[in-house]
């Protein structure tokens, strides 16, 4: 398969389902499409409480910190089903 359209399917993939609409075989659309989605998804801050987060590894800390005490194995008091949950 010839590189460009190696190239070109990658991108097409990666834009999602609008080039099939658009029929355009423009690379530079589909990069912008799949790279316009991956800064949408970007969390390019973060608030712990009174602190900004703005530097990557200590977003990535913070929120590794709170997932892993959120499913940590001690478990939580003051949980409890009703004794009449279950019709």
């Amino acid at each position: 398969m010839d590189i460009y359209k190696s190239e070109e399917l990658f991108w097409q993939r990666r834009g999602g389902q609008n080039w099939l609409l658009k029929g355009d075989a423009n690379t530079s659309y589909f990069q912008a499409i799949a790279n316009g989605r991956r800064q949408k998804c970007a969390i390019p801050f973060l608030w712990d409480g009174d602190v900004l987060l703005e530097i990557p590894e200590d977003i990535s800390t913070h929120i590794y910190s709170f997932y892993k005490e959120l499913f940590s194995a001690e478990p939580r008091g003051g949980v409890s089903l009703c004794d009449d949950f279950w019709p």
